[in-house]
């Protein structure tokens, strides 16, 4: 089966968008106050697609197994977010993202992915 653009982005949301909430949900964090530098410093969509079809580790110090946090989120999506196959192709596409080290230890995809290499 082909990864859909559509599965890639449900990825880079949970990466970018849901772990940000999902952390301020739980400890009252902070959510959406990035300055334009930090905004402009995240790795678009686009990067991130490619990131992933390329393969290569990005950052080994970041390679790992999925974590516990991305995992619960993923559980959640398999038990209550529709279609089964496209949520398993989404979590395989964040676990590959874990490998390559794409996501920081704030379970937040790293920044731009041509500043990374």
């Amino acid at each position: 089966m082909n990864i859909t653009e559509t599965q890639y982005f449900a990825a880079y949301t949970q990466l970018t968008l849901v772990a940000p909430f999902k952390k301020h949900l739980e400890t009252g964090s902070p959510y959406g106050n990035e300055t334009r530098e930090e905004y402009n410093s995240k790795m678009d969509f686009y990067e991130f697609m490619d990131a992933i079809k390329e393969g290569k580790i990005v950052n080994e110090d970041l390679a790992r197994e999925t974590s516990h946090f991305h995992n619960k989120i993923l559980d959640d999506k398999m038990r209550y977010g529709g279609d089964p196959f496209f949520n398993a192709e989404v979590a395989k596409i964040i676990q590959k993202a874990f490998k390559l080290g794409l996501v920081g230890k704030n379970e937040e995809l790293i920044a731009k992915y041509e500043q990374s290499i």
